[in-house]
């Protein structure tokens, strides 16, 4: 049997009814009838075509079926896991294709070799190359405007000015990569102290108030949907219990069925909502820390420089490197966070996707809350009798040996 083949005309059978599925869920609702009918599927042997046939139709219809819990639970963990993985794939490969044009970047001006100090054509370009490579350090959104190339062309000339480039040529290659990487760093530090002071900062977004906003309001949705999913199980379990034990006669064994399919799907949704809520505490983390490193290093940047016409370089350029290297990280959490609020917009789109047919307002679950309420009143009856003759039987030990001690 070729799986491939079945999984797209699976796909395929759906797409003429209207409905499109991908080949992971088609792939996983083959499977599930496969192993749910044993005695129409021999496992041990292969499938001959009318088996073949056989398992293509009765999987398009398992996904043409509606309002069925467990099959939107099915639907919900592949497309939960499946956007998951791809949304984390996307971001290591950004993170990878940025290091490396960084590299390629690096690259090519390790390549310019000037034949000699007066070698100014060669020099020009080489300089060129290398504001080129700091223009494009921070991959920031849109287009880098003038007003951003004119900031880095002075910070750069203040860094790196041209007389520079005779001694760069001659280091060796990993000492002008080390250097590339350094200068980007304080060069960034320098226009985000800038925008700090109200005086640049072009093209740099306010990403250290930003991302925490983000982050804070999407660990506040989580909070929120989580507890409300959390207590709409609670309702569910208390349900079944009390037809389990009342078995009250208007409640039939297929509807009893269907709470435990829908309380199924309810746990695994309030599972991811949980999941999310710890990937998102682990991002906040960071980005608090990040931010009060990031707003340490701009105010100690503030109170060396203050109104002062010079300072030694060897003094601010490492406190410039470092905010920059807090600030890109806030940059790249800011990303990780954008991929979680993606995440919870897809296992959103599976928060309502069967009919409810139990609801806080129902008899039943009425009937559930007053048995619930009732049990535990008779309950608290028992513990407090029970202190109450332990008390007795203590107070009684006490008189006892008082009478005791007299009669001696």
């Amino acid at each position: 049997m070729d799986i491939e083949a079945v999984v797209r005309e699976i796909c395929a059978g759906c797409a003429s009814k209207g409905y499109r599925v991908s080949e992971i869920l088609a792939a996983f609702i083959a499977r599930t009838v496969l192993e749910s009918n044993p005695n129409e599927f021999s496992l041990d042997s292969s499938l001959s075509n009318s088996d073949v046939n056989k398992l293509i139709d009765y999987s398009i219809q398992r996904l043409m079926e509606r309002d069925n819990p467990s099959l939107e639970t099915i639907k919900m963990q592949v497309g939960f896991d499946t956007c998951y993985v791809r949304l984390e794939e996307d971001l290591q490969a950004g993170r990878r294709n940025r290091e490396m044009a960084q590299r390629e970047q690096q690259r090519a001006i390790l390549a310019v070799r000037p034949r000699g100090g007066s070698d100014f054509e060669t020099l020009t370009t080489l300089y060129r190359q290398i504001f080129a490579y700091l223009l494009s350090y921070y991959d920031g959104p849109g287009e880098k405007d003038r007003n951003v190339e004119r900031e880095v062309a002075a910070a750069l000339e203040s860094v790196f000015p041209r007389i520079g480039l005779k001694s760069f040529v001659l280091l060796s290659p990993e000492e002008k990569r080390a250097q590339l990487d350094e200068m980007a760093k304080i060069v960034l530090g320098i226009r985000l102290f800038n925008r700090e002071m109200g005086k640049g900062g072009a093209g740099l977004p306010n990403t250290e108030e930003m991302v925490f906003s983000d982050a804070m309001e999407i660990k506040e949705a989580l909070e929120a949907e989580s507890q409300s999913v959390q207590d709409l199980c609670n309702v569910y379990q208390e349900t079944i219990v009390y037809v389990h034990v009342k078995a009250p006669p208007a409640v039939t064994e297929k509807m009893a069925q269907r709470w435990k399919e829908e309380l199924a799907n309810r746990r695994q949704y309030l599972s991811y909502l949980q999941s999310l809520q710890e990937d998102i505490s682990v991002s906040l983390h960071k980005i608090q820390t990040e931010r009060e490193t990031f707003v340490a290093d701009l105010k100690e940047l503030e109170a060396m420089v203050g109104g002062r016409s010079s300072v030694p370089k060897e003094h601010v350029y490492p406190k410039f490197e470092d905010a920059a290297i807090s600030w890109l990280k806030l940059v790249e959490e800011a990303k990780v966070v954008s991929v979680r609020r993606a995440t919870l917009q897809e296992l959103q789109d599976h928060s309502s996707s069967y009919h409810t047919t139990l609801t806080a307002d129902s008899p039943i679950v009425y009937a559930a809350k007053a048995q619930k309420a009732q049990s535990m009143q008779e309950e608290e009856k028992l513990s407090v009798g029970a202190d109450d003759k332990d008390g007795g039987a203590a107070e009684d030990k006490l008189a006892d040996g008082g009478s005791g001690g007299g009669g001696g």
